[in-house]
Parts: structure tokens; sequence; C-alpha cells
């Protein structure tokens, strides 16, 4: 059977290749999408024409019938540097007109994948989802995951949730709880288990609670890339050098956080590491000692490589640096997605 996917909050296509590398038999009959950069990157390599969520009746999505429904949406509302207002965030009003729909289809999806940031658990707009799936008679399990469990460098802990509607059963039997592990996945270990009162915050503790290896950074980056645009330039090493999260092609981690305006960096220069401590110490030769260090940016293909997306996935010639970076950056990691499609479809077989 071909399942017919609905792509809500389509951005670059995340969820796109993640049903194609979890091998779904799959025809994705629309994606939807506010974002006019993303949705020039997604028309670039799906050739997909993309519509606005609110703009379409209940009737249109009972009629198209899709078996499938994934959403990313807007993380704003969530985040820690936002406000956290929730369903009262005028970015949460499409993400509301989609459960308001859910109830009054008669064609409902057979499953549904929603993702979001830490926090979207803790709001309010999370119970309206929760509320709107059991009215709608849908079985549901929420996980709070990080690509650090696939041994992927990166630090990216996101909320999901899975729903089947029934009588369609999961594999496992749904818990009351937030899962930090996809059940039955080849590549994850279920050390990962927490319950909904202690979900998982604190990465470090969730790697030295397994024994899943890391891989190196090296791994992810571009050997051939021209590395002139990426170079850290000298008024971000002034002024923002003391908090750098510096790595190195052999880390096992990259870390996704931003401090002052600035992310992880990379140092090339892998045997300069005592000009770290003196730039530290001293300012009239700073930028001097910080050179040495040869510090850069990951360029976008990297990025896109830690984040799962294929070879095939590309950039059109119209796109900004800086926009490449901000579609990234909402974007999905396709390899983790991936994990949970393979088991939003294995059913209970002792039922």
């Amino acid at each position: 059977m071909t399942l017919r996917v609905l792509e809500f909050y389509s951005g670059i296509g995340g969820m796109h290749y993640a049903a194609e590398l979890a091998e779904w038999n799959h025809e994705i009959l629309k994606a939807f999408d506010i974002n006019t950069v993303a949705n020039e990157i997604y028309r670039h390599n799906f050739g997909a024409k993309l519509r606005l969520i609110e703009t379409l009746s209940i009737e249109y999505y009972s009629d198209i019938a899709a078996d499938v429904w994934t959403m990313s949406p807007p993380c704003q509302p969530y985040t820690r540097i936002g406000l956290k207002q929730g369903s009262q965030d005028g970015r949460a009003k499409s993400f509301l007109h989609l459960l308001d729909v859910l109830k009054g289809m008669k064609n409902r999806p057979k499953y549904i994948l929603v993702e979001n940031v830490k926090g979207f658990e803790e709001s309010d707009s999370r119970d309206m989802l929760v509320d709107t799936l059991g009215q709608c008679d849908y079985a549901f399990q929420e996980f709070m995951l990080t690509p650090l469990q696939l041994g992927i460098p990166n630090s990216r802990m996101r909320y999901y949730l899975l729903a089947k509607l029934k009588p369609l059963t999961f594999a496992l039997n749904p818990t009351n709880s937030i899962l930090g592990y996809v059940p039955f996945s080849a590549h994850m270990s279920s050390e990962f288990v927490d319950s909904r009162t202690r979900v998982i915050s604190n990465e470090e503790q969730l790697i030295e609670r397994t024994s899943v290896e890391i891989e190196p950074l090296s791994n992810y980056l571009d050997p051939l890339a021209d590395i002139t645009p990426y170079i850290v330039p000298d008024k971000v090493l002034a002024k923002h050098s003391h908090v750098f999260d510096i790595v190195k092609p052999d880390s096992r981690r990259r870390y996704s956080h931003y401090a002052e305006a600035t992310g992880s960096v990379l140092q090339m220069n892998t045997d300069a590491d005592a000009a770290i401590a003196k730039a530290n110490g001293e300012t009239e030769n700073q930028l001097d000692l910080l050179h040495t260090l040869q510090l850069r940016y990951f360029a976008p293909r990297e990025v896109a490589n830690l984040m799962g997306f294929p070879k095939s996935f590309t950039f059109p010639d119209t796109s900004s640096l800086k926009q490449r970076y901000r579609t990234l950056g909402n974007s999905i990691n396709v390899r983790l997605v991936s994990e949970l499609m393979r088991y939003l479809l294995k059913e209970n077989t002792t039922v």
C-alpha cells in the first residue's frame, strides 16, 4: 500500500527525506509552509508546490484522505529564548487550526508524527494536542530524543509524538510517560527510558548512561570545501572568543547552542591549543593568537550532513549563506526521524 502523506510545516524537506530513508512506500500529496525561503529550497529539491494551512477547509483535508500527517510546527512559542506564550502566540494559530480540522474530519489520517523543541511538552499546545487525539480515537506515544543517541555528534534534544488511529496499534503498548528511546530500533539503546516526571534534560548525563559511541566530527566534514567564506571574522573573534564553543575534527560532539550570537566553531589547527589559554590572558596580541587556531564555522553542507540530509540535497543559488544556516537550524534530524517513522508503521502482532 502506498502511504499518502501531507507534509505540514515542510521547511526544507526534512520529513520528506526521512520518509525516503525509512523506506516508506509513500507519495507526498501536498507540502505546506509559510516561509518563502524554505519553500524555494524545497521546490529546488522536489519541484513541489506549497500552500498555506489555514486557507484550506475541513472538507478539503477530509476529501484528500491522507494516510499520514507529518508536522513540525513553529517552535518559537515554546523556546527558552521566546516568550513561551504557547497557544497564545500568533505563530501557533495554524497548528491549532489543524487540531480543529482533525476534530471535524470524516477521513482522518491513520498516522501522525509531530516534532518540536524541548519545552513543547510543558505547553498548553501539547495539552490541546493530546486532548484532541483522545477525542478523535487515537493512541499516541511521546518521546524526547537527541541525535547523540544514534552516535551522531549533534546535540539537539527534541520532542516527538507518534499517533495511530484505532484500531491500529503500536508494537509496544503506549505508556503515560515520555520515552527516551525508540522501541525496536536497531540503532538506539533502550537505556534512555525516563518517566514524564523525570524527562531527560541533561545530554551530558544521558551520554554517561549509555555505551553509544559518538562518531568524530571529521566523518561529517567536507575535506574539499573552500573554507574561506567560513573563517570567523576578526570582529567576532575580538568580541566573542571568550564564549566560543570550540571543537576539533576529532571531537565527538557538535553542540547546537549559541553563545552571544555565535555557535560552535571548528579549530582547524589542532596543534595550537596553547593559544587559547594565552588569548584568554592577553589583550595586546589576542587576535594574532586566535588566528593561529584557524577557527571557522561549519559549512552549510557540513551542517546538513550532521542533520542526516542526503548528498542529493542542495541549495538554490539564490539562497544566501545566512538563509542556509537559518533554514537548517529550523529543520529536523533526518536520521532520527526516520527511526521514528519505521516504528510508527510497526504493529503489535500479539493483539
